[in-house]
């Protein structure tokens, strides 16, 4: 699978970012949903076949070829489904070398690491996308990917609540990364906003969570909506690669500018 492609040549870059698998199926319920066209998933589509990372690689540049092989849009959304249920020792999803934010490159590069707005993403791609399975005959998977979304609901709730909000992620060690007793990278948005867009968290904590989100990274004086803070610049473990400086990943906590009220 690429993470992004050029689109005249379909030159694209594989990575081992982990959100990439979840993405198609949830667009698919979502547009499902929104049409009630269920024949699209019986669109058959051809596979893209491309080398593999190599144990010591993190991405590769490569034109794809694209494959006699063909299956269902159904078929390509379960078969990523099925490939991106791993988790780690919170039993959360494993983040490996970044998930929304490309920039958290090494908070998983060892293979253990975590990410909670992963966990809520894909509960709420799981539970959109069982019931298509279901309607097809597919209740094998329907049922397993609904005990796993359930079992990643009692896993959020027992390991990402940090007091007043959600962490972030788990480090390869097992720190937390976005936690109130952190110096640095105290609070994310998306562990926060996703909690309340995936339906997992309960009332009275998403709540909770989106209040610290306005109290922490809401700036309305100066018309900015910051991604997380404070910016992570001495924090051990970091959690970019050493190529990118502080000051780089500092620049992604405040790069969300709000539309100005009339005073």
């Amino acid at each position: 699978m690429q993470h992004w492609w050029l689109p005249n040549s379909g030159k694209g870059v594989r990575t081992g970012i982990s959100d990439d698998r979840a993405w198609l199926a949830y667009a698919v319920a979502q547009y499902v949903e929104a049409t009630q066209d269920k024949l699209v998933l019986d669109e058959s589509l051809p596979f893209l076949e491309g080398p593999g990372l190599e144990a010591n690689e993190t991405d590769n540049f490569f034109q794809p070829t694209v494959s006699q092989k063909q299956a269902t849009l159904f078929e390509h959304c379960a078969l990523a489904l099925d490939q991106s249920l791993a988790d780690g020792r919170h039993r959360l999803p494993l983040i490996g070398t970044g998930d929304w934010n490309d920039g958290m490159n090494r908070v998983g590069e060892k293979g253990e690491g975590e990410s909670i707005w992963l966990g809520w993403f894909l509960y709420a791609t799981l539970t959109a996308f069982a019931p298509l399975a279901a309607a097809r005959g597919e209740t094998a998977r329907a049922e397993h990917w609904t005990m796993h979304a359930d079992a990643l609901k009692v896993a959020l709730e027992r390991e990402a609540w940090d007091g007043d909000w959600y962490v972030r992620g788990f480090f390869d060690d097992g720190t937390p990364l976005g936690s109130s007793r952190s110096d640095e990278c105290r609070i994310d948005s998306i562990a926060q906003s996703w909690a309340v867009l995936s339906g997992a968290a309960t009332q009275g904590r998403a709540l909770r969570a989106m209040a610290s989100l306005d109290r922490e990274l809401i700036h309305r004086d100066d018309g900015l909506a910051l991604l997380f803070a404070r910016p992570s610049i001495k924090r051990r473990p970091i959690p970019v690669t050493s190529k990118d400086t502080p000051l780089a990943f500092a620049k992604t906590a405040a790069n969300t500018r709000m539309p100005r009220r009339g005073r």
